[in-house]
């Protein structure tokens, strides 16, 4: 609380206390009182007066300086409540208490919809383990049956899994800590991993796949950055271009490795550039695509990675093709081996 404030708000105490210092001194002429009497009449008063608001203006400032103070660093706010001390004066204690009854009733309905959140996220997991179940047998089914239909089927089969995979990690990217598991993990194994798991559309796509150079080993969630390049690979099979081209590549430095994964496809337009993380943002591209994009994957790729502390970045010229960077960070468990 400023002065200034402190004392617009004492405004009627002030006017009150110019009365009665005007009165004192009218009444001290009328009376013909000695001006040095009067003058120590005056002051008394003021003091009276202006004493009382200096200590209530230094107690007020404090108190409101304790709420003030963590509200800036508290990520949840509404948890300043149960930090404050209960002033001494009447408008503080009123304040404690309507924050104390607001925190509960937040605290209560934080709880809540955590509850729900959980049982919602279960029920996806469970759907997702159980829908597993139809699509192997429906993949059985096709391999046993071949021909051009089962074929077709079968990749319109691989894009139904893509999507309960990415609905499943959606799921989980709430709660990393449940299924995060870090371990050494080959750079070249990892992608070798995506690759082959996109193996059938990229090969029908006709791409040519580079796995350049990478020998480094890095620590992370291999589960986690599987899913995270095969979202990658997707959308470079997703946005190719006419001569499809696929590269991983790796940058060692002092805190950090870096696997570059760069297509040759069409690229992304500078506007859309600095959206392509958001949520459900789908951008030039994915309105032009035949087939609905959902804006979800680049989405996913960067909540996962702020999840297990990589870094994510991509960079496009169109018409030239994309290039996503994930850097992987050494800190000290790197020389553990």
């Amino acid at each position: 609380m400023s002065a200034g404030a402190f004392l617009r708000d004492k405004a009627l105490h002030l006017t009150g206390c110019g009365f009665l210092l005007l009165f004192t001194a009218v009444l001290s002429a009328v009376l013909r009182t000695p001006w040095s009497a009067a003058l120590f009449l005056c002051a008394v008063e003021a003091l009276c007066v202006l004493l009382p608001l200096g200590l209530e203006y230094g107690q007020k400032r404090r108190f409101y300086g304790e709420v003030l103070g963590p509200l800036e660093a508290l990520e949840e706010k509404y948890l300043l409540a149960a930090m404050l001390r209960t002033p001494h004066f009447a408008e503080g204690e009123l304040l404690c208490e309507v924050m104390s009854r607001t925190s509960k009733a937040m605290n209560d309905a934080v709880s809540e919809a955590r509850r729900d959140m959980a049982e919602y996220r279960d029920y996806i997991e469970t759907w997702i383990h159980e829908v597993k179940t139809p699509i192997a047998s429906v993949r059985l089914a096709l391999e046993n049956h071949p021909g051009p239909l089962a074929r077709r089927l079968e990749s319109d089969l691989f894009q139904i899994e893509c999507y309960v995979e990415q609905a499943l990690f959606y799921a989980r990217s709430g709660a990393v800590e449940r299924d995060y598991l870090v371990r050494a993990m080959s750079l070249r194994d990892a992608a070798a991993g995506a690759v082959k798991k996109y193996a059938q559309p990229l090969i029908e796509a006709g791409f040519s796949v580079e796995l350049e150079g990478l020998t480094a080993t890095v620590y992370s969630d291999a589960k986690w950055v599987d899913f995270i390049l095969g979202q990658l690979v997707s959308n470079a099979v997703k946005y190719r271009g006419a001569a499809p081209r696929l590269t991983f590549t790796q940058r060692e430095e002092e805190a950090a490795v870096l696997l570059t994964i760069a297509d040759s496809g069409m690229g992304i337009p500078s506007a859309d550039l600095s959206r392509i993380f958001d949520k459900g943002f789908t951008g030039a591209n994915g309105r032009a695509l035949s087939t609905r994009s959902t804006g979800l994957g680049l989405y996913l790729c960067r909540r996962l990675c702020a999840r297990l502390g990589l870094g994510i970045a991509a960079s496009s010229r169109p018409g030239e093709g994309t290039a996503v960077t994930l850097l992987f960070p050494k800190g000290r468990f790197h020389l553990a081996e």
